[in-house]
């Protein structure tokens, strides 16, 4: 059947190609020598009625009508013979020397006799090629047959997001969550696939994860992260930051999120925008798709005003991380540039840079 397809699709191409070629007229050599012939004729009476006017001098006159005669005599008397037929002649080898010269190549450089994969055995070697959307695919059909297999879904929800498949990764920690019960780890890794799912607002339902797990330990890092998140969006910036500061004071030295946390703090400083109550009850109000472009907006209005202003480390982590939560993952690779490039004499900047491009997996 695919090769029937390739034909059809050749033979197509070859009469777009051949066409215009095949409705030249062959008389189309004559009808041009005969157009020529008149167009001259009508140059001559016309300069014969110019003379006649005195618009141009007889001197003139004479060089024009003779210059006029010589292209005249130019003009051939008939057509080249089988100019006109040889023209299409040559376009039909020339088409058909394609998809020959196409064939042979293909014969010798390309793989002929080589069998398709079907998906059944494509399935079946999917761990041996490494074939990581056959090997998704494979537990997906196991799952839907049997539901409650814990494992199978803790295959999937860290497979879903290295894929940036966000809801379908917090569907299965959701089903993980039922299956084997509460964790602080669990917990937080399904509020966390919440926010990345709604552009990285922090919902109701990411909160009370993040709540549930501060209740089975009260020092879980990330958990108390994404609640200071929480905190902030809902304009709570005083809770935030002792939020921030509490557990910048409980992190170890080299704690790979220490960077995340103090740029969070630093965008609690006095002065640092924050969302008016106006904002955040439109985006409450708003459905995902006009939530999404809300943010969009601001965080374009951010890279806009660093653009003009480039001295705000927070405001350039903000934005990386925004652009990585949106799955902008050139524009942030682009701004973690831009950040570097502004702060190249300030090492503490880097080195903020340099943790929050490592937590994002930018390097």
């Amino acid at each position: 059947m695919i090769w029937l397809i390739f034909a059809g699709m050749t033979m197509a191409v070859m009469a777009a190609l051949l066409l215009p070629v095949l409705r030249m007229r062959p008389d189309s050599g004559v009808a041009r020598g005969a157009y020529d012939r008149a167009v001259f004729r009508d140059q001559l009476a016309e300069l014969d009625r110019d003379v006649e006017r005195g618009t141009i001098g007889a001197a003139e006159a004479d060089a024009a009508r003779n210059e006029i005669s010589r292209r005249i005599l130019e003009v051939p008397e008939t057509s080249a013979g089988g100019g006109a037929q040889r023209l299409p002649v040559a376009a039909l080898l020339g088409v058909l020397i394609v998809p020959l010269v196409a064939m042979g190549l293909y014969a010798k450089v390309g793989a002929p006799r080589l069998p398709d994969v079907p998906l059944a055995a494509r399935l079946e070697n999917a761990m041996a090629n490494n074939d990581f959307d056959a090997m998704i695919f494979k537990v997906e059909q196991h799952m839907a047959a049997d539901p409650n297999d814990v494992k199978g879904w803790m295959v999937l929800a860290p497979s879903y997001r290295k894929l940036q498949r966000y809801d379908d990764a917090a569907n299965a920690y959701a089903n993980v969550l039922r299956i084997s019960g509460k964790t602080p780890e669990l917990l937080s890794d399904y509020g966390e696939m919440l926010y990345f799912a709604n552009q990285g607002m922090v919902t109701a339902e990411a909160q009370r994860a993040f709540a549930e797990a501060l209740q089975l330990d009260p020092k879980f890092a990330k958990a108390r992260f994404f609640q200071g998140v929480g905190l902030k969006q809902e304009g709570q910036r005083e809770e935030a930051r002792a939020a921030f500061t509490s557990l910048l004071a409980d992190s170890p030295a080299d704690a790979p999120w220490r960077p995340a946390v103090q740029a969070e703090l630093a965008q609690l400083q006095p002065g640092a925008p924050a969302l008016t109550s106006d904002q955040m009850a439109a985006g409450a109000a708003m459905n995902g798709a006009d939530r999404a472009a809300m943010i969009r907006s601001m965080v374009d209005g951010l890279e806009a005003r660093l653009k003009t202003d480039g001295s705000d480390l927070a405001g350039w982590q903000k934005l990386i991380r925004a652009r990585t939560v949106m799955g902008e993952e050139d524009r942030a690779k682009a701004a973690l540039a831009s950040a570097r490039e502004q702060f190249k004499d300030k090492p503490d900047a880097l080195s903020a840079l340099d943790g929050l491009a490592r937590e994002l997996n930018l390097l």
